[in-house]
């Protein structure tokens, strides 16, 4: 009897043991979804909380998260991960590596596993701005969801438009007039300030003007026509007679803009904590508006930013694992909280219309242009070469409006770039 005692005591001392590690082995149970990024400070921190919460939130997947430090350095460890046959599950994306692992064959399409089991209902897939998800759908195929997202942005210096006696600019016709206003006041200041980099807002400028540019279907492009042309023509002659600058030997326009070198900059929603931190500094005023329109009036604005995408090698519950917790990024309080955080914009119609962004705009109105912009945002669509196209793009600029190069002959060399890549 003594004996049986003793083995009943040593049984239930082990039944406790193993009750006291059992939240730990159904930790370890957990799918493992490894997740590369290139957030750093403030923005890694706020990512850090996510993945967190996410993890907390349910007893499934586990996203364990590594920053790789910056964009460059992360796609340089994705492409040597691919060779060594080691990939994490899930990456983020830029535009260029989107389209570059796209066409390695990396990303996974993930339509099958976007689904109400893995957080992705039809609901949610509804809510999101349809300019976002056009922007990772390739031949109707969803190969990424959308993250971090800006909008292009008027940034207005108040005081200069006050000496021009002009108000905020609703059209490129007004940007010239103030121009213009600006001069017969005696300040030597231009109008305009634009990054070195216009594809932006060429493209931009020319699809308001009518131009197809590259359409949605890919079989029509449009670089070339008179529609397309007359905005490039616009801003060179703007850069001639010093009514607009390029950033320059600056490299972004928001320091010379934010020191009240120009009346108004054009650049990315992204860069506003920037603009605003600098004009604490010089004391000038300033507002934000949306960009303006060109020719035919059509309100647009190209959307930018990264997404997250899934690798091809990753199981199916690792991929399952990665659509639930992007699913979980995606619910109105998570994108709102990143975006306040951030200084990009919510991804879903709740989002921006969550307390939490409501309020967030209420204290900080400068934002409330680029968040108004989201209704009409518009994405490139995404084709093998489109990264090389917007590269060189740039460069034909940069020919075009700092070296004099005739338009025509350089925007052709695009229009056939493309038309090479798309077989046309």
């Amino acid at each position: 009897m003594k004996k049986i005692k003793v083995l009943f005591a040593l049984l239930l001392t082990v039944v406790l043991a193993f009750s006291a590690y059992a939240p730990s082995a159904q930790a370890a149970d957990k799918v493992k979804v490894t997740f590369w990024h290139a957030m750093n400070g403030p923005h890694a921190e706020e990512l850090t909380r996510l993945v967190k919460a996410f993890n907390e939130s349910q007893d499934k997947y586990e996203v364990e998260e590594t920053s790789q430090g910056n964009y460059k350095a992360l796609q340089q460890g994705v492409m040597a991960a691919a060779a060594s046959g080691d990939l994490p599950t899930m990456t983020q994306l830029t535009a260029s590596s989107f389209s570059g692992f796209k066409s390695e064959g990396l990303l996974a399409p993930l339509d099958e596993f976007l689904t109400a089991d893995n957080g992705f209902t039809e609901e949610l897939k509804k809510d999101i701005y349809p300019g976002f998800l056009k922007g990772v759908t390739v031949e109707d195929k969803i190969y990424a969801l959308p993250f971090s997202k800006s909008v292009r942005l008027m940034f207005v210096n108040q005081d200069m438009l006050k000496q021009a006696g002009k108000e905020v600019p609703k059209t490129w016709a007004e940007v010239k007039e103030l121009a213009a206003a600006l001069k017969e006041k005696g300040v030597d200041k231009p109008a305009l300030g634009l990054e070195n980099g216009l594809s932006i807002e060429v493209e931009t400028m020319a699809r308001q003007n009518g131009a197809t540019w590259v359409s949605d279907d890919l079989k029509t492009v449009d670089l070339t026509s008179d529609k397309a042309i007359e905005p490039i023509q616009f801003i060179k002659d703007m850069v001639k007679d010093g009514s607009a600058r390029l950033a320059g030997e600056d490299k972004y326009m928001s320091g010379p803009f934010a020191a009240g070198g120009s009346a108004i900059y054009i650049g990315s929603s992204a860069g506003l904590p920037y603009v605003v931190k600098g004009v604490q500094e010089s004391g000038i005023n300033i507002t934000t508006a949306p960009v303006p329109t060109f020719g035919q009036g059509k309100q647009m604005t190209l959307l930018a930013g990264n997404d997250l995408g899934v690798f091809e090698d990753a199981s199916d519950e690792e991929k399952a694992g990665a659509v639930a917790f992007m699913s979980f990024l995606l619910k109105a309080e998570n994108t709102a909280t990143w975006a306040s955080k951030t200084g990009y914009l919510p991804i879903t119609k709740s989002g921006t219309n969550s307390e939490i962004w409501t309020n967030y705009v209420k204290e900080n109105p400068l934002v409330k242009a680029a968040s108004d912009e989201l209704e009409y945002g518009f994405t490139d669509p995404i084709y093998e070469g489109s990264a090389k196209v917007f590269s060189d793009s740039e460069l034909a600029l940069e020919n075009i409006v700092v070296n004099d190069a005739d338009i025509k002959t350089e925007m052709k060399k695009i229009e056939d770039l493309i038309k090479g890549y798309l077989h046309l």
